[in-house]
């Protein structure tokens, strides 16, 4: 280095001291706020306005992020600790309704048909798959067009499944608004 670079980098060094107090510390990085959801090691800030449902009376919402009148836009599920008397499919791209966990066929949960209220399954068609982020991690990504008993609950259904950290969050009824927020959700995702 030559003496020109050693009297910069001393004169950046004293001007960087200069500006500070003793004692003065740069201020703390923001924390996210608003309303926090923790599933097993993932720890999300939802959106304002918006609720998580870890277990609710019935069951039907348990999981549930809900916003406004929409009783359950997505779920996220622990499933480390799943229901020792109900048998379950790991979540996958490689099958059909592989989102859904029963062993049943799902029903069409929507904005407009929520869990309890919604019709049965008829199909559904795996339109896009990968892996997409959840926080600092990646997991499996899938995207269905699903079709229902009654055709007016017909909508996609998006997927992300962390399989080391066991999380299942689930999408339902797929629109490009939610679909902006969601993805926006799970980009600040953190893990402990």
């Amino acid at each position: 280095m030559s003496f020109r670079h050693l009297v910069l980098v001393a004169a950046v060094i004293l001007s960087a001291a200069a500006c500070s107090t003793p004692g003065e510390h740069p201020p703390a990085p923001s924390t996210p706020s608003g309303p926090r959801a923790t599933v097993g090691s993932l720890h999300l800030t939802l959106p304002a306005g918006a609720t998580y449902t870890e277990h609710s009376a019935d069951g039907l919402l348990d999981g549930c992020v809900a916003e406004g009148a929409v009783a359950c836009e997505a779920r996220i599920v622990n499933l480390r600790k799943p229901d020792a008397d109900a048998p379950i499919n790991l979540p996958s791209t490689k099958r059909p309704f592989g989102w859904y966990t029963g062993t049943d066929l799902p029903t069409c949960i929507t904005p407009a048909s929520p869990p309890g209220k919604a019709t049965g399954a008829t199909g559904s068609t795996l339109m896009d798959s990968g892996f997409a982020p959840v926080g600092p991690k990646n997991a499996e990504y899938g995207r269905w067009k699903v079709t229902c008993e009654n055709s007016a609950q017909n909508n996609q259904v998006r997927m992300w499944w962390l399989p080391t950290s066991r999380i299942l969050i689930v999408q339902y009824g797929s629109f490009p608004g939610w679909d902006a927020k969601m993805d926006a959700l799970l980009a600040g995702a953190t893990f402990s």
